[in-house]
């Protein structure tokens, strides 16, 4: 399968306000793919995450998993402009098993 080279992030910023969710997605999983890890088919996948339920996607190193999220929100990206601290909180039963990735981690 070819991959296309993906935009820097200033051309990141002009696409995700047309197409956010497959963009930010097709990031996220050329960043894994740098960092040595494989992206997964749901239906491929264990079958502990089947029943826990669909991620964006599902990658895998060395019998690491990794669920993938992609929350695309302009109210967020938006707040990350402001010269202050932005701290997503959720239900998670522990945030340090939560990473959050913007446009510039993207890059890297």
């Amino acid at each position: 399968m070819k991959h296309r080279k993906l935009p820097d992030v200033k051309e990141a910023f002009e696409l995700y306000r047309k197409m956010p969710h497959g963009f930010l997605e097709e990031k996220a999983k050329a960043k894994l793919r740098r960092m040595g890890y494989r992206i997964i088919d749901r239906e491929h996948a264990p079958e502990w995450i089947k029943r826990a339920g669909g991620p964006d996607i599902i990658a895998e190193n060395n019998g690491e998993y990794v669920l993938v999220e992609v929350k695309p929100s302009d109210q967020l990206r938006r707040y990350s402009k402001a010269a202050a601290k932005l701290i997503l909180v959720t239900d998670v039963e522990e945030g340090k098993a939560v990473e959050v990735w913007g446009l510039k981690e993207l890059e890297t």
